[in-house]
């Protein structure tokens, strides 16, 4: 059986309590400027009521720009503001959730209340949750909607039937509906709901239909909002200027709006059943780290309450719900996943407040409180120990995201007071150091002429590599700068460092042929010849590699240098284009510069080199090296 208890008016002012304390402590951690990463890019496009990644968010961006241009009217800083949101959502979080508990859990009211909030400490006192209530991200809308949904399925009535039944089930599915148009993994959800209606309302599919699958379907009409704002005006990071056309990332069709919707264009797959299983030691690091052993002894109790009382339904749809998402967690193929988990750390904490509940009533029938231990309510009070020490645990963590968006500032001041070119294209690697740039541009209307690139910004640009090399080729008259030094790009590219931090990127490596040709095939590559040149009391010698094939490791050069008489005089040895463009990013037909300095001294004549590539603690061979006898003399 389920039991709702009644909400009563000192449960409202609790729960209003819990919810300005939770969103007071969040906000005093909040950074009141730009960040980078996905939080950059949330904080321009919902300014722009334009286009974020893939799957779109459209009810965030609506939210959000409409809170972003309320603070901007009382002269507001937008990223700030957009922080400050993922706060105040996490506060709202917290009072539902402790509503949503209150009304399920069994006992006193006193026990029920301290139950609940232990409960909700340990949701809030999570890292990962507190982490994303602290920058401009989707996850603390979504956890709302979560308990939201949650809390509209404590409220249908018992009977599945008349004109209240038939209310109450659209606001539920209008629920479901807008959990959907904000983050697709709302899905998951579904079958525990109709888990818990079968369970708890049989006969539910007979009432309601009617308003119940419009008041579902509705909310999603909000995904329109993606081709309506994919325009240049309001989405124009999206559209970047390159030479004379514009790349186009966001273009309006049936086709791209369904990848986009889907998450098909971000390129997320999913593991195979051998690579899922290989993730748990790392699922259950993240359930240790997050819990600690008491709490997830506690979640046990829970369990263990939850049957004692022969709540079925609950167990059905927190069962249910946990096992789809967590198998969800190990297969889909995201850098981030982490985040994913929030969902299943509230149902944990839901579990841990049921232990609460069974604790304060000594694990005793509600209706029984005579047979309750004296000590067992006064036992919640220092068992909410426990979600206070992991706060205070995580605190200094967390206060990493302050110092990153003064870095952010920090960095993008450096860049703009280098003063790039006018129409410069400005190139990372790293999408998160470049988004700020979109912000500058939009919010704050600083070098609106300059593009930005990087690697996977549209799917073409598969690495930085081919996001230069397309700057290049496309760019016309626009000069190409990294907003960086790289290195290892040196390789591929004539790089000439300018005021720092920005390089400029003026062509290939290799505009001139090798002093010394050769055309000797090395496995997958051919080495097209050597320069060597003499450099103070070193010498340099320069690799001309074409590539033949693509190589699906990262190689280490050699290169030794030896006398006459075989004795070796010299040695260099290091990553192939280094950290930024390293063996496995070349392709066929690219021609690489790859230089070696050794010192070597001036009395000695080198007769022959050694050349070869290998990998891993092994040294394993790429091929049988090059033994190259030198011809010609040393350039100066």
């Amino acid at each position: 059986m389920v039991k709702s208890y009644p909400i009563t008016p000192l449960d409202r002012k609790l729960a209003l309590l819990v919810g300005a304390v939770v969103g007071g402590l969040l906000v005093r951690g909040v950074p009141l400027d730009l960040l980078p990463g996905d939080a950059g890019e949330f904080q321009v496009a919902a300014w722009k009521f334009g286009l974020a990644h893939a799957t779109g968010y459209p009810l965030y961006l609506l939210l959000g720009g409409l809170w972003q241009h309320l603070w901007a009217g009382v002269g507001g800083s937008p990223a700030a503001a957009l922080n400050l949101l993922s706060a105040l959502l996490a506060g709202g979080t917290a009072g539902l959730f402790f509503v949503l508990l209150v009304g399920w859990l069994p006992g006193t009211p006193a026990v029920r209340r301290l139950a609940a909030g232990l409960g909700v400490a340990w949701f809030v006192a999570n890292p990962t949750l507190r982490s994303q209530a602290l920058q401009a991200e989707v996850y603390t809308l979504h956890a709302l909607l979560v308990v939201g949904l949650l809390w509209t399925l404590q409220q249908l009535p018992d009977s599945a039937s008349g004109a209240g039944w038939a209310r109450r089930f659209a606001w539920l599915a209008c629920g479901l509906g807008l959990g959907l148009a904000h983050h697709a993994t709302t899905l998951l959800l579904l079958p525990a709901l109709l888990l818990y209606l079968a369970a708890a309302h049989p006969g539910w599919w007979r009432r309601g239909w009617l308003w119940g699958l419009p008041a579902g379907l509705a909310p999603l009409l909000l995904y329109l909002y993606i081709p309506l704002r994919s325009g240049p005006d309001a989405s124009p990071w999206y559209h970047q200027r390159l030479g004379d056309s514009v790349l186009d990332l966001a273009p309006n069709t049936p086709a791209a709006f369904w990848a986009f919707v889907s998450g098909q264009s971000i390129s997320a797959g999913f593991h195979d059943v051998h690579t899922a299983l290989a993730l748990l030691p790392t699922a259950a690091l993240l359930w240790l780290r997050h819990f600690e052993w008491p709490g997830l002894v506690l979640a046990a109790a829970g369990l263990y309450t939850l049957i004692r009382l022969r709540a079925w339904p609950l167990l059905a749809l927190t069962g249910s719900y946990f096992l789809l998402q967590q198998l969800f967690n190990l297969f889909y193929a995201i850098g981030d996943i982490f985040v994913y988990y929030i969902p299943l750390y509230l149902i944990v904490a839901l579990w841990i407040a049921f232990a609460g509940a069974g604790i304060g009533n000594g694990f005793q029938p509600a209706d029984r409180t005579e047979r309750r231990p004296a000590w067992a309510p006064g036992l919640l009070f220092i068992l909410l120990a426990l979600p206070a020490q992991l706060w205070l645990t995580y605190t200094p963590l967390l206060d990493q995201l302050q110092r990153d968006s003064a870095a952010t500032r920090q960095q993008w001041e450096a860049i703009l007071a280098a003063q790039p070119p006018k129409d410069a294209i400005l190139v990372s690697n790293d999408r998160n150091e470049l988004v700020p740039l979109f912000y500058l541009q939009q919010a704050e209307g600083r070098r609106r002429d300059l593009t930005g690139l990087f690697p996977l910004i549209h799917p073409r640009l598969s690495d930085i590599g081919v996001t230069l090399q397309r700057a290049l080729e496309e760019g016309g008259s626009q000069p190409v700068y990294l907003i960086k030094p790289m290195a290892g790009l040196e390789a591929r590219f004539t790089l000439s460092p300018r005021t720092p931090p920005l390089v400029e990127v003026t062509g290939p490596a290799a505009q001139a042929p090798p002093a010394q040709a050769l055309n000797r095939p090395y496995g997958p590559l051919l080495l097209q010849g050597y320069t060597w040149t003499k450099q103070g009391q070193a010498v340099e010698v320069a690799l001309y590699w074409s590539v033949l094939a693509t190589l699906a490791q990262n190689y280490t050069t050699t290169v030794q240098i030896f006398d006459a008489s075989g004795a070796k005089k010299g040695q260099s040895d290091h990553a192939a284009g280094g950290v930024y463009y390293p063996t496995s990013l070349w392709k066929p037909g690219e021609t690489l510069v790859d230089r070696h300095l050794l010192s070597l001294p001036d009395s000695v004549e080198p007769a022959q080199i050694l050349v070869g590539m290998y990998t891993g603690a092994e040294a394993t061979l790429l091929a049988p090296p090059l033994e190259l006898t030198l011809e010609g003399g040393m350039q100066p």
